[in-house]
């Protein structure tokens, strides 16, 4: 299985969420290139996406993407974006540690043949990059000098201080003209040319660009700057997260399956108390954070002086202790005993074994990763501990492996690479922070290949699997291969724990480095989770790390777990909603906790805890609050962040879906008589209708209006008697000028045709079609506001034609592959057939005795879970079920519907009922293409009620929008 790596290339796809990111920051350009206040264009922006953010008057774009969902990549497409529609040529991208800069300058080669044949029509298709590392002046030369689209890759150390070089006075004058355009005085210093040169600066996780050296010297680059990251500054004279262009939160990318599943094993038992894990500064006060084990409840907890600590009272609160009343002192003790450290690596090891040859047999090569301390002599030197501990592990459990192997299997022979000629283990490498110019070649060899070597670390031809790091490693390296971490080492609770082990969250690459994503499993979500699942190994000083890192994701989604103190339901709902102080607190105490709508489970040190009620939803349906409200408060929650991040003792297998015998026959009958191999053929246009679906677009195209470009002059005058003062500034507008575009036809018509997925033929007779008055005037006001506007319209139209020319065929033809399995003589479904999520039946509900399966219910959503538990229950249903994957081919995409019920009506003739559940508070609401897939399938039912009428079956097909009873589309079925 070994394969060749030197001409492969990372196999790159288009995703939705990475174009949309695009998108909205190329909108925003457009809109500032037609607008020059800067407040309104993010405040539209704001409004238009629902998003919740300050907005300042700062040159700051901020985008919140999740670790390990592709920043580098989207902020590279962004820059040919913004180089293709505004000429900007100019880019720096701060990147805060060395790592992340060998990342970065990675990320940029290895996307760059991708880039090249995305924009082979492009002037500029390609990015110069330059990286300035250890004084390397000439990579800072090289750029002033370039005159193509080129990007400085540095750090800002290398500029935060008078002594950097850059800061230095220049040795010889530079004469590049781009650097006398607004200032005709020679530039100084190198860093005075680098914003001379007005670039626009890409900052790489934002959260770590703080402090008043980085402030002052940053000062003078006064074009836009992006920063993109999963973190942003929280500290009181930090600029945070506001003038959002687009969030891809915590939650989402778990939701969305951009990202592996988390699974904690933690060593020991966790004791009845109060633990102290971190103390930080909220404002100018240091807070104790504290977790607690209480009656089977986790709760992590803000402590100040005056509070509670172990039944003692705290006096005081230190950088890195806490004074009890009596004197004691406790404080944040994460050292490790040998023990420890051999335990911890011994189970890593274990988990390793434990997936890798099932990974292996699929072409995927598993690496694990261990954090150290950064004492560096536990891994190098002369008696390295941790070195040691872990290969004599690795040897016993390696000999206990290969001695039930098949000696001519695959996985066998590669592990025989696994000791070189010395018979010296050679699986594991390490980085650390001194390797640099490290002159023993085996130790430069693996810092190689760890940093700048990502396609050799993920080939079977590498031995290498185990790496070992301190925390220089902690953000910006990343191989998406990672599938354990082990936390030999812990830097507090200062640190994100998402950020600690997001190293490990991307989805995996195979041989051919192309992702395992949901897509490419033929969205099979359990073979996605067996696949890009992530095993962390921590020790139990760091009591509650999987609760921290499902409060991290509920607290960068703006959201919070079913258990909670009312302190976090109030700053979440305020910082959700963005409602004033008194409407919040009227909301949480005349709504929610008065209403039942949240319950008390416990009281911690005088601190109450509260749940979400079981009838959280049907109460605040009863309320009938202002939609604003009620949306806030309707997705205030998030209940499955423990499907994303597990504890390994809680890591139980999702049972198979077992079909109630009593059920059985009406279950098949229903599922037969949908089921079927059917194909849409689309009827051919008439050379009338194509004219006339021409004529149509021609006229909605021609109805748009396009406002041209206007180039503002402002004059702002500042009065020195009013600094200080609203007022103080008085601005005028001086002068307006239009701007009208030159348009490319022959690229606008390409680009036309990309964007609607038809053939060039059928947009040049729609372009002929349009008047010349409309391609001379109206276009050349803004042609990129005419693309997005003729896209849209020749989309709505297509799909429009689609629907009046689609028929289903094959209907009376055999059916699709049998779903129904048998184990001991019971049938059943495999696991996840009806749902990603799936929960144990506990209780009653309405319908249980409807409910087709046994013992589960598998849902995609709590909307569908709501449906199943609250629904009630009406005489002429026979059985009630979520329908297993029924894939229905549409033009769009294939579709299936989420619920089924079997029903007698009046007459006593059978219906079955397809429901297609939606939570959308209109059908309006509904994506277009989800909104066209259902349209589609419409027609599909229609054929088999056709086909069935004769049956004396009728098959009906609905969709249910948010609330609608469940009795009105049964009366109409």
């Amino acid at each position: 299985m070994t394969t060749k790596t030197e001409t492969k290339q990372f196999q790159y796809e288009i995703q939705s969420f990475q174009e949309n990111c695009v998108i909205n920051i190329t909108s925003l350009f457009e809109s500032l290139r037609q607008k020059l206040n800067f407040g309104e264009v993010l405040t539209a922006h704001h409004k238009k996406y629902n998003y919740n953010f300050p907005v300042h008057n700062t040159k700051n774009i901020d985008i919140m993407m999740e670790t390990g969902t592709g920043k580098t990549f989207t902020f590279i497409k962004t820059i040919f974006e913004l180089s293709k529609h505004f000429g900007y040529k100019k880019f720096i991208i701060l990147i805060p540690t060395v790592p992340i800069r060998e990342g970065t300058k990675t990320n940029l080669e290895d996307t760059k043949d991708y880039f090249k044949s995305l924009y082979a029509n492009e002037k500029e298709k390609e990015i110069e990059t330059f990286v300035y590392e250890g004084g390397n002046l000439s990579a800072v030369k090289q750029y002033i000098g370039s005159s193509h689209l080129s990007v400085l890759v540095m750090t800002p150390s290398s500029f935060n201080s008078k002594d950097n070089i850059l800061n230095r006075p220049l040795e010889r004058e530079i004469n590049s003209p781009e650097l006398f355009v607004n200032n005709q005085e020679p530039p100084k210093s190198y860093l005075e040319c680098l914003k001379r040169l007005n670039p626009i600066v890409i900052m790489d996780e934002p959260h770590r660009f703080e402090g008043n050296a980085f402030k002052t010297y940053f000062e003078g680059f006064d074009n836009f700057y992006l920063r993109f990251g999963a973190t942003f500054p929280k500290k009181k004279d930090s600029l945070p997260l506001s003038n959002v262009a687009y969030v891809l939160d915590s939650i989402s990318s778990f939701r969305q399956s951009l990202v592996k599943k988390i699974v904690v094993y933690t060593q020991d038992v966790i004791e009845n108390t109060d633990t102290l894990i971190g103390i930080e500064k909220v404002g100018t006060v240091n807070k104790a954070f504290v977790s607690t084990l209480t009656n089977g409840i986790t709760a992590r907890r803000e402590l100040g002086v005056g509070a509670v600590f172990n039944g003692k009272s705290i006096k005081k609160i230190n950088k890195d202790t806490i004074v009890l009343a009596d004197d004691t002192i406790e404080k944040v003790d994460y050292s490790l005993s040998d023990e420890s450290f051999r335990a911890m690596i011994k189970e890593t090891i274990k988990i390793h074994f434990e997936k890798e040859k099932e990974l292996f047999e699929q072409g995927i090569k598993a690496l694990t990763l261990f954090f150290m301390e950064s004492d560096t002599s536990l891994f190098r030197g002369s008696n390295p501990k941790i070195k040691n501990f872990f290969e004599e592990e690795y040897k016993k459990k390696y000999t206990e492996i290969v001695s039930k192997l098949d000696q001519s299997s695959e996985y066998y022979k590669f592990l025989q690479n696994d000791f070189d000629s010395d018979n010296a283990l050679q699986v594991h490498k390490g980085y650390f922070s001194g390797d640099k110019g490290n002159a023993d070649e085996k130790v430069k060899a693996g810092v190689d290949e760890i940093l700048k070597d990502k396609k050799k670390l993920l080939s079977f031809e590498s031995p290498t699997r185990f790496i070992f790091s301190i925390w220089a490693l902690q953000e910006g390296w990343d191989n998406p291969n990672v599938f354990t971490i082990c936390k030999l080492s812990n830097q507090g609770s200062e640190i994100s724990k998402l950020q600690q082990i997001g190293r490990g969250l991307r989805i995996c690459v195979n041989q051919n480095l192309q992702r395992n994503t949901l897509k490419n499993l033929n969205d099979d979500q359990e073979a996605f989770w067996k696949i890009n699942n992530l095993d962390v190994v921590v020790s139990s000083k760091e009591h509650g790390f999987v609760e921290a890192i499902q409060h991290e994701i509920l607290s960068n989604s703006f959201l919070i777990s079913e258990i909670f103190t009312e302190q976090e339901l109030i700053k979440t709902l305020k910082e959700k909603s963005g409602f004033d102080d008194d409407t919040v607190v009227t909301l949480v105490d005349d709504i929610l906790k008065d209403k039942k709508m949240i319950v008390r489970k416990a009281i911690v040190d005088g601190q109450k805890i509260y749940e979400k009620s079981p009838d959280f939803s049907a109460i605040l349906i009863e309320q009938n609050l202002p939609e604003e409200q009620h949306k806030a408060i309707e997705s205030l929650f998030a209940t499955d962040t423990n499907t994303y991040v597990q504890k390994a003792e809680k890591k139980k297998e999702k049972k198979k879906v077992f079909i109630k015998a009593t059920h059985l026959q009406e279950f098949q009958n229903l599922w037969n008589a949908i089921n079927k191999n059917a194909f849409y053929v689309l009827e051919s246009l008439t050379t009338e209708q194509e004219s006339q679906l021409i004529q149509n677009i021609k006229s909605q195209i021609e109805a748009v209006n396009i406002e041209e470009i206007l180039l503002q002059t402002i004059r702002a005058e500042l009065n020195v008697n009013k600094i200080g003062e609203q007022g103080a500034i008085t601005e005028k507008l001086t002068d307006t000028v239009s701007y009208r575009s030159k348009v490319d036809y022959l690229e606008l018509v390409r680009t036309l045709s990309n964007n609607t997925k038809t053939p060039i033929s059928f947009v040049v007779k729609v372009f002929n079609a349009l008047s010349d008055d409309f391609k001379t005037k109206m276009l050349c006001n803004n042609p990129d506001q005419a693309q997005r506007e003729i896209s849209e319209i020749i989309n709505k139209n297509l799909i429009a034609m689609l629907k009046t020319n689609i028929k289903y065929d094959g209907i009376n033809g055999t059916g699709l592959p049998n779903v129904f399995k048998t184990e001991k003589g019971k049938p059943y479904l495999d696991t996840g057939s009806v749902g990603k999520f799936q929960k144990d039946i506990a209780g009653n509900f309405n319908l249980k005795n409807k409910w087709v399966f046994e013992e589960v219910i598998e849902y995609d959503s709590d909307f569908e879970l709501e449906i199943v538990e609250q629904d009630p229950d009406i005489d002429s249903i026979e059985i009630f079920g979520k329908l297993p994957r029924l894939k229905i081919k549409t033009p769009l995409g294939d579709y299936n519907p989420d619920f089924c019920y079997a029903i007698k009506n009046i007459e006593g003739n059978k219906i079955f009922l397809i429901v297609e559940a939606k939570g959308y508070k209109l059908s309006s609401a509904i994506p277009v293409d989800e909104k066209g897939k259902i349209d589609f399938a419409k027609k599909y039912f229609e054929a088999l009620g056709e086909h069935y009428k004769d049956h004396n079956i009728k098959i009906s097909f609905k969709e249910r929008i948010n609330k609608t009873q469940l009795a009105a589309l049964i009366n109409n079925a």
